[in-house]
């Protein structure tokens, strides 16, 4: 009996173990194939997850290019309102409104409409600076003449500057000068300054 169970082993012993090789390589596989399987659908969850965050940036891209047309539109008729001196919250406002209102078929742009003066509604014209009218060479000088205002900063007086005869050369025109004229001119001005 010992003799066919030895027999009867080593024959079934290497069909088994090559079932069980077989078997083992198998399964060996089937892992390897499932860990795979499980890397993709991470890897796939991943790309889902961007394609969703792609599809936000986009919404989001999207609408910052609308803000910007808009504000460069808004910006570009203020800047135009601006040139032509009409700088009133007010008046650029209602300017807007009456170019809003012409039909959007053959409107003008907002420069050239603004220079047809004569053509503009008058509330319009309200708010256009008055320009002053050319002097005529033939006018007399008995008409008003131009006041121009004092310098802003007329009486602020420097300490240092003497009460005797004012000094040709002001703090702003020494700052403005260059190094080789304030050294032709450094004896005058320190004769200024010492009074």
């Amino acid at each position: 009996m010992s003799d066919e169970i030895v027999t009867g082993t080593s024959l079934d012993g290497d069909t088994g173990s090559r079932a069980e090789d077989r078997i083992r390589s198998l399964t060996q596989e089937r892992k390897q194939l499932r860990a795979q399987l499980e890397e993709a659908q991470a890897r796939i969850a991943e790309a889902a997850e961007l394609g969703k965050q792609v599809e936000t940036y986009k919404s989001q891209l999207s609408e910052w290019e609308t803000r910007h047309t808009t504000a460069e539109q808004t910006w570009k008729v203020e800047r135009e309102l601006f040139a032509r001196g009409i700088t009133d919250a007010e008046g650029i406002e209602f300017v807007r409104m009456a170019y809003d209102r012409l039909p959007k078929e053959g409107r003008p742009e907002l420069g050239a409409w603004l220079e047809g003066v004569d053509a503009l509604p008058k509330a319009v014209r309200a708010y256009l600076p008055s320009t002053p009218a050319p002097a005529s060479p033939g006018s007399s000088s008995t008409g008003p003449q131009a006041i121009t205002p004092p310098p802003a900063n007329a009486g602020a007086k420097s300490p240092s500057v003497g009460v005797g005869a004012p000094s040709a050369f002001s703090p702003e025109a020494i700052s403005r000068m260059s190094p080789a004229e304030y050294r032709a001119h450094r004896e005058a001005i320190m004769a200024g300054i010492r009074g």
